[in-house]
This record gives C-alpha cells, sequence and structure tokens, in this order.
C-alpha cells in the first residue's frame, strides 16, 4: 500500500498531527498572538492557492499544495486551544492573605490527611482549580460542597529529586491545578453546597462504592469490582496493583476499550429481541446511548472517551450505511478528545490507550494471513498476535514511565481476559443487587471465586522465571527511536520492501548505542539524600548495590521507597537494596553507616534530631563536613555550631517550618542546603 493510498484512507491524520504539533508548540511557547498570526497566514495561502488554481489545469497543478494552508491552519487550532485550556496565573495579591471560596470537585481520603480538587468561586478570580490537602478528615464533607479557607497558595513543584517524576506538569497536565495548600483542618470551614451533574455523579459513584465496601465480599473482590465498574482503581491496593503490571495485565485495573467492548457487548446481547422485530438501528442507538451513559457516570477518562467515541464512528457508519475506517475513527476520536481536553495529550493512559489500539488496528493484517482453516488455532494465534503487538507497541513507554517490562503479558492475557467479561457481567448483576438491597449468597461465592483464579493467574505468571525485567530505564530519546522502529516495520509489512526492515535494524543499533552511551555517563557510586515530606532518605550506592538509611523513620518502607526513586534507582543500575536501621551499624569497604552517623566516600555526616546527638556529643567533639538536620530536630543552629566544627547544614525537606533555623543560619553566616527548596543533594 502506497503511502498516498494510506493517507487518503485515513484524512483525518492530515487535521490530528499538526493539532498535536500544535499543543507541544505551546508548551514551548505560551504566545496568543502567534498562534493567530498562524492561522492568518493559513487563510492568506489557501486565498493565494484558490486564486492561481482556478483554471483546471492549475487545480491540477497545485492541488497537492493545499494541504498547507489546512496542516498551518490545524497546527493554530491545536495552538490556541491549548492557550484557552491552560490554567491561568494568579499573581501574589490573589492568591495570599484573603479568603477564598470555591467548590469541591474532587475529594479523596489518605489515613491521616484529606486531598481536594477545589473550584475557585470568587467573582474577582479566573475560573481555575487548585488542591487543597488537610490534616485530618471530614468524612462528612461531599463533592460539591462550597467551602471558604485563608488563602497561602503556592504553586506546585516538584521535589527536586534526580530522575524524579514531573508532578507539577502532571497536576498541570491531568487536572489544570497550578496551586496548592496545605492546612489543618480546621481551618476549613463548609459554607453551603452547590452541586453540579458532575459531582453529583461523583457522590452517586461515592455511595454505590460505599455499598460494594459494606457488603459480605471479600475486600480484595470489592477493590477489583469497583475498578472495573466504577472506575475507582485507586482503591486498588499498590501490591496488588504491581503485580498485576508485573503480569503485563495492568490495563485490567483501569476502564479502558476492553471493559467497554465488554460492556457493548452484553448490551448488545440484551437487546437481541429488537432484531427479530427488524429495529437494528434501536439497537446500535441504545447500545451506543448506554455506553456514553456509563462514560459520563465513571467520569470520562481517556480510554473510555476514546472507545465511545470510536463506537460512536463505527454504529454512525453502520446506521447510515457508510463505510468507515477503524484507523480514521481512532484518529477522530483522538481530535475530538484533544480539542476539549489539550492537556489529554500528556496523559499515560492517553498515549497507552491510543498507541495500543493504533498498533493493533495496523498490525491487523498479520493475523489474516496466518490463518489455518481451523476456527480454534485461529482464535487463539488472532489473541497471541494482539496481545504480543499490544505488548510491543507500548514496551518503550511503559518502561519509561514504569520501569517494568512484562515478558509473559501474552500468556497472562490468554489466561485472564477470558474469565473477565463473566465477571464483569456478574458484577453487573451484584451492583444491581446491592443497589437494590438484596443479597445472594452464590452470587457472591462466585464473584470471589473468579478473583481468585484472575489473581492466582497474576500470582503463577509473575512466578515464572524471566517473567518480567524490573529496574529498566528508558529516555525519552528511547521512545521515539523505539516508535521509529515500529513505524519501519509497519511500512515493510504494508509496502512488503526490505530497505524499511534495513531501517529499522540501523535506528535498533542507534537506540543500542544511546543506551550504552548513557550507562557510560551515569555514576554507578554516589551517596544521595533526596528530599521527601515524609523522611530525609540517605542513599549509598555502589555498582548495583544501594544502602539506604532514613535517620527520621524507625520503619522504613522499602516498598515505597523503590516506588518512589525507581527512575533513580533504574538508572543506576541499583538492583538490590538494603536497609539500616538506628539500631544497625554497617561497614563496607568505602562506607561507615552507624546511626547517627555516616562515613562514606570520604564524607563524614551527622544526623541530628532525635535528641541522641545530645548525650552523644558532650561526650565526643566531633568534626564532621555536613549535619543533617532532620524533622525531629527542635534545637538551635547555634548550639550545633558550639558542639561540633562543620562545613554545612542539610536541612529535611520534611521539617514543618524551616523558617525559623533558616534565618537563624543566615544570620550566624552557616552555610545551608535546604533539601525543600533546593532539591536533593547528591555527592557523585
Amino acid at each position: 500500500m502506497g503511502s498516498r493510498s494510506a493517507i487518503s484512507r485515513i484524512p483525518v491524520l492530515r487535521i490530528l498531527v499538526p493539532f498535536i504539533l500544535g499543543i507541544l508548540l505551546h508548551r514551548l511557547w505560551h504566545c496568543w498572538w502567534a498562534s493567530v498570526a498562524t492561522g492568518v497566514l493559513a487563510l492568506a495561502i489557501y486565498l493565494t492557492l484558490s486564486l492561481i488554481s482556478r483554471s483546471p489545469q492549475g487545480r491540477l497543478r497545485w492541488r497537492r499544495y493545499f494541504v498547507l494552508p489546512l496542516s498551518l491552519a490545524a497546527l493554530s487550532l491545536g495552538w490556541l486551544c491549548a492557550i484557552i485550556h491552560c490554567p491561568p496565573h494568579l499573581d501574589h495579591v490573589q492568591r495570599n492573605d484573603r479568603l477564598l471560596c470555591g467548590r469541591i470537585v474532587d475529594l479523596s481520603y489518605t489515613d491521616f490527611s484529606m486531598r481536594m480538587t477545589v473550584q475557585l468561586l470568587d467573582q474577582d478570580l479566573p475560573q481555575c482549580h487548585v488542591m487543597i490537602s488537610t490534616r485530618g478528615c471530614d468524612y462528612t464533607m461531599r463533592a460539591g460542597d462550597v467551602i471558604c479557607w485563608q488563602a497561602r497558595l503556592e504553586a506546585v513543584g516538584n521535589m527536586g529529586n534526580p530522575d524524579e517524576m514531573d508532578y507539577a506538569n502532571y497536576l498541570l497536565d491531568s487536572k489544570g491545578i497550578r496551586y496548592q495548600q496545605h492546612l489543618p483542618l480546621d481551618r476549613v470551614k463548609k459554607t453551603g453546597s452547590a452541586p453540579t451533574l458532575l459531582t453529583r455523579l461523583a457522590n452517586s459513584r461515592r455511595n454505590l462504592q460505599l455499598q460494594v465496601f459494606n457488603s459480605r465480599l471479600a475486600p480484595a473482590a470489592q477493590e477489583f469490582l469497583s475498578a472495573l465498574l466504577l472506575g475507582n482503581s485507586s482503591a486498588i491496593d499498590k501490591a496488588t496493583r504491581q503485580q498485576f503490571s508485573a503480569a503485563g495485565v495492568a490495563h485490567v485495573l483501569a476502564l479502558s476499550g476492553l471493559h467497554i467492548a465488554i460492556i457493548a457487548w452484553m448490551i448488545w446481547l440484551l437487546l437481541f429481541p429488537l432484531d427479530y422485530l427488524g429495529q437494528k438501528k434501536p439497537r446500535l442507538i441504545i447500545t451506543l446511548a448506554a455506553i456514553a451513559a456509563f462514560a459520563v457516570f465513571t467520569g470520562l477518562s481517556p480510554s473510555v472517551l476514546r472507545a465511545t467515541i470510536m463506537t460512536g464512528f463505527v454504529f454512525a457508519s453502520i446506521i447510515f450505511y457508510r463505510r468507515t475506517v477503524s484507523l480514521n475513527a481512532l484518529a477522530a476520536a483522538a481530535l475530538l478528545i484533544l480539542v476539549f481536553t489539550p492537556s489529554a495529550l500528556y496523559s499515560v493512559g492517553f498515549q497507552l490507550s491510543f498507541i495500543t489500539v493504533a498498533a493493533v488496528l495496523l498490525f491487523s493484517p498479520l493475523p489474516e494471513r496466518l490463518r489455518t482453516g481451523s476456527k480454534w488455532i485461529d482464535n487463539i494465534s488472532s489473541t497471541v498476535i494482539t496481545s504480543a503487538v499490544a505488548m510491543l507497541a507500548t514496551v518503550a513507554l511503559t518502561a519509561h514511565y514504569f520501569h517494568t517490562i512484562s515478558l509473559m503479558s501474552v500468556f497472562s492475557n490468554l489466561l485472564i481476559l477470558p474469565v473477565l467479561p463473566v465477571f464483569m457481567v456478574l458484577g453487573a448483576l451484584f451492583l444491581l443487587v446491592t443497589a437494590a438491597g438484596l443479597h445472594i449468597s452464590v452470587l457472591d461465592w462466585v464473584i470471589e471465586g473468579l478473583y481468585r483464579y484472575i489473581h492466582a493467574a497474576v500470582e503463577s505468571v509473575n512466578s515464572l522465571p524471566f517473567s518480567h525485567l524490573g529496574g529498566v530505564y528508558v529516555s525519552t530519546f528511547g521512545v521515539i527511536a523505539w516508535f521509529m522502529i515500529m513505524m519501519f516495520v509497519v511500512l515493510w509489512l504494508y509496502r512488503r520492501s526490505y530497505r524499511w526492515l534495513l531501517e529499522a535494524g540501523i535506528m535498533m543499533a542507534v537506540l543500542l548505542a544511546h543506551s550504552l552511551w548513557m550507562d557510560v555517563r551515569t555514576p554507578h557510586k554516589g551517596v544521595v539524600i533526596f528530599n521527601s515530606f515524609a523522611s530525609t532518605p540517605f542513599l549509598y550506592y555502589d555498582h548495583g548495590e544501594g544502602y539506604v538509611w532514613t535517620p527520621d523513620e524507625e520503619e522504613p518502607d522499602s516498598v515505597a521507597f523503590q516506588r518512589y526513586y525507581a527512575g533513580f534507582l533504574s538508572r543506576h543500575s541499583i538492583e538490590h537494596l538494603h536497609f539500616v536501621a538506628d539500631s544497625d551499624s554497617l561497614v563496607l569497604a568505602n562506607a561507615v553507616i552507624s546511626p547517627p552517623q555516616a562515613h562514606v566516600m570520604g564524607h563524614h555526616y551527622l544526623a541530628v534530631g532525635s535528641g541522641k546527638w545530645k548525650s552523644m556529643s558532650t561526650k565526643h567533639r566531633l568534626t564532621v563536613d555536613d549535619i543533617i538536620v532532620t524533622k525531629r530536630f527542635h534545637g538551635k543552629a547555634a548550639k550545633l555550631q558550639e558542639l561540633y566544627h562543620f562545613d554545612r547544614l542539610i536541612i529535611s525537606g520534611a521539617m514543618h517550618d524551616p523558617e525559623p533555623l533558616l534565618r537563624e543560619c543566615d544570620s550566624l553566616h552557616i552555610q545551608v542546603h535546604d533539601l525543600g527548596t533546593q532539591g536533593a543533594m547528591m555527592l557523585p
């Protein structure tokens, strides 16, 4: 298939690609007049081409050039959409020392805190969302409630740790949040309620979820059911999420096109009597309406929106007797989503969802060419090929974001996907029965049995040797290079020219050379003191071995540490972590960690905060290089200066209010590294 033929079959790509470039351009240059000027230029080029191609010969000659003004117009539109939907900036007066009011849009709880997405309602402020977190929980608050608080909004920032997730841009892109504030619960006052349709739906989901959690189902089955049918995957515990991710079936835990297809199939079967009445179109319309209602009820996630819009295009083509191309419908779904939410382009779910479906559609000729004539063999081979294509298409992206590659995802999908529709059908029946206040013991028993099978399948796959690779680091360049390789393979599949396979091989060699160059440039030995809200993690690493000491945390969470700092651990090839408790000592060739001291790579550290440093210092006057001031420290810098000779104070980012200590250090001319504002401290 030639390139012109492919483009003619997917005309929406001519708009989608420059539209995406316009959104990316906005990230580099937030300038509305430049986007308008681009649109004016597109109009001028179009008018010029129209004037010079008025004759038949002119139209034939200049026809191909009309794609230029179309591309510039789409670029301008994408740029403008990103500017319009970009959250506004607030000046110092607007976000400090004033009483703010807002409507709670989203609400979540942890053990000892509450996090709210709040839409500002003040008339003198632009419409925007802020994130409010509190010390303490009020379980009477609901989405739609109006609250007031004394504002001290701060711009959302990153922790400043190496290879960390870009949290500021994640909040900005996924939720449109630029500012945040943390305050005690008693300073947040509920003043009324102003619900909207979305907040009412959010409360309905919450009520139904509470009914599920109060049922007699096992807790793990409750969480799984809530994720699949209510869109609340946050209820699933971290260990289960990690197990599903390692097995390559993490997509099962979040609503996606797979779940929409199953729900559409369920509704389609329920409406089969309409076919006997000759009402196929109403059957299609009702199914589509039900899917759309489900998408709205579950919160309109990008993957669900994509599947709903694609289904709408396919159903519309059937209703109006039009031929549809799946890739064109996919491109149209992406364009429609990006017009209203340009920031969805940066969403991991959006990227994985569209890339997976696009790869499956592009490689769809493979199962057709490998048909054997046996229905069972063809179905199994089609499932295997589809799973393999989906895995290969997203392997670089998942490694880039999650630093894990599943090698058994094809096998785990074969075990789990056949029983998933049965689980969802029975789960939907369970929700109806629970909402009606009824209870069916047999239904509970079957649902729990299905979940136990799914969980056992995941554990079995993960127990196999080489089932997955952890600690994988893939850079942005690596992701781009991998997609270029996939593109060359697609071109070979359609054009049957081995030149494209040669180019794929060359790009693979470039990718391997880049990975080797990064590995050589990355130090494999050093010290890092991370910035954290909860503790002050101290890491010494040496060629794959990492030694962690948290001087202000008695029982460090090893799983949480590996999750928070997965990027750094992966890039520096740290495969094994050893945690040093306050009561332990560690003696290595180039390091001695004996809390509250550490002598690493010729550098002497002392941690102060728990009170041990006072009793110890009266017996031993020490000269140290750096003093780590932990969150437990309640002393004075002058006292430290009196007892120790040191070069610098490293102030923990977990300290509640470091300002008095910082002012004292400034007056005493003490060199300071504040982890909370300067980020992590590294010693290569």
